[in-house]
């Protein structure tokens, strides 16, 4: 992997971070639904921006394979913050997880992508790091089933991401496409539900969050359409390790002795992927 991705993966992996955070206390304050609408609205609107600048015209294929993935992460999106809405930012994001296990088996197994030893060994110690601060205290907890089951589908959303590049290298666009028919799930189901408004404090932590998960979606897709899925999704899999270490400082969240060796083990993990990159 040359600098550039690994460039992309750590800033993607920041961005992406930066967005987990900014989104807690508005879920929590105004509720699942609103905060959903906002996110996903300032997430299209700053890649529709950036997509301005590359032009909005990509394939019948692309426009498929990018809607598809838009309905995986407008309900993925609704789940994960149904979840925060009642648990620690630290363990409902930790299932984040979840969802770069299955793009990085997929690039690794479907796409052959070839990937050193030492970069194996990195990769085991992320997601291992990862897995261990999805649990607390080992006692599985029901709130988190919704944030599971979303990023389950934000996993496949990467596969979808994946095909639609092969139509279309117009990445910023693709994403863009994908993001706008997510909020038109969102917008749907706050409107069936009646449930939109939002004060201007959680308006405006929403919509920094939308706007750093919007340019760190970008940030992955470069990754894809580089054809270093199994090696850039690795490094922005730590994702639940800083999300964990800025939620114990931010929002006083508990780090337990099993949480801390985890957090450990991932640092480890990026260190070697980012010192020995294939």
């Amino acid at each position: 992997m040359v600098k550039a991705e690994i460039f992309a993966g750590i800033l993607t992996l920041l961005l992406y971070t930066l967005g987990d955070l900014l989104v807690k206390r508005p879920s929590q304050k105004a509720g699942s639904v609103p905060v959903s609408l906002v996110v996903s609205a300032s997430s299209a609107s700053i890649l529709i921006i950036l997509s301005s600048f590359t032009g909005f015209w990509i394939t019948g294929g692309a426009l498929f394979f990018s809607s598809l993935t838009g309905i995986l992460m407008g309900i993925g999106t609704l789940l994960v913050l149904k979840s925060l809405e009642s648990e620690q930012v630290s363990d409902t994001m930790s299932m984040v997880a979840i969802s770069y296990a299955i793009p990085v088996i997929f690039g690794s197994v479907a796409l052959h992508e070839k990937v050193s030893y030492i970069s194996w060994i990195g990769i085991v110690l992320i997601f291992a790091g990862s897995a261990t601060i999805m649990f607390k205290e080992m006692n599985f907890n029901s709130a988190l089933l919704p944030a599971i089951i979303g990023n389950i589908m934000w996993g496949f959303q990467f596969i979808t991401f994946n095909y639609a590049l092969k139509f279309s290298t117009n990445y910023l666009t693709v994403a863009a496409t994908g993001s706008s028919v997510a909020l038109l799930i969102v917008f749907l189901y706050a409107y069936l539900k009646s449930e939109t408004a939002i004060d201007d404090q959680s308006k405006l932590e929403a919509t920094l969050a939308g706007i750093a998960l919007g340019l760190g979606l970008a940030g992955a897709l470069y990754i894809i359409l580089n054809h270093t899925m199994t090696l850039g999704l690795s490094i922005v899999a730590a994702e639940p390790v800083l999300v964990t270490l800025f939620g114990k400082i931010i929002y006083k969240d508990k780090i337990n002795k099993l949480q801390a060796v985890g957090i450990a083990v991932a640092m480890a993990g990026i260190l070697m992927l980012t010192s020995f990159p294939s």
